[in-house]
């Protein structure tokens, strides 16, 4: 029986479509190293305004897939249940947010057309979804798992490597170092039932 692994969407398969529309809303020409902390809304200072502008948009019109994220899940959905668990509620706009459902399901059916749809699942709370393992770039996300992944994204690259060794957390930070870490405890499992 294969493994379950949770693969988070926003900044772990896609990223750059919610700066864009940030930066085509003021004006701006913001990086992600400009984000302080988690939520790039923050740097916009008229968030309702913002917010009524960004509606009106699919952000994942202009997202760009993390690169070797396609190649990797596609090898990888041979040794695993690949599940793709995304939030979809923004804090400022809760009861706005179901178009984000649909955005999210068409942007995955199109880019990852060899994971099922039947394997998308769309919640804010991650903590409830059991899987044997989790990728997901933010730290609360990895909880239940047996094998938590982080995968490096702009709010997260500063967090200490000794607090996650001691969390029981393996940063990745890029997918071809994701392929690597799971490749690898195949074999570790495939040595281990052999002795």
């Amino acid at each position: 029986m294969k493994k379950t692994v949770m693969v988070d969407m926003d900044e772990v398969i896609t990223e750059g479509g919610f700066l864009h529309l940030i930066n085509e809303f003021a004006g701006t020409n913001y990086t992600k190293d400009d984000v302080k902390g988690y939520y790039m809304q923050d740097l916009i200072s008229d968030k309702d305004a913002f917010f009524k502008y960004y509606i009106t948009k699919n952000q994942y019109d202009y997202g760009i897939l993390i690169p070797d994220v396609v190649e990797v899940l596609n090898i990888l959905k041979d040794y695993y249940d690949i599940y793709i668990c995304s939030s979809y509620i923004i804090k400022e706009i809760p009861k706005e947010c179901g178009i984000l459902l649909l955005y999210k399901h068409n942007y995955l059916c199109e880019k990852l057309p060899f994971i099922p749809v039947n394997n998308y699942a769309f919640v804010n709370n991650k903590s409830i979804i059991n899987c044997d393992i989790k990728i997901d770039d933010k730290i609360d996300n990895l909880v239940n798992a047996d094998i938590k992944i982080l995968f490096t994204s702009y709010h997260n690259k500063d967090l200490d490597d000794e607090f996650l060794k001691e969390n029981g957390i393996i940063r990745a930070n890029n997918w071809l170092e994701v392929k690597n870490i799971l490749l690898k405890e195949l074999d570790n499992e495939s040595n281990s039932t052999k002795k």
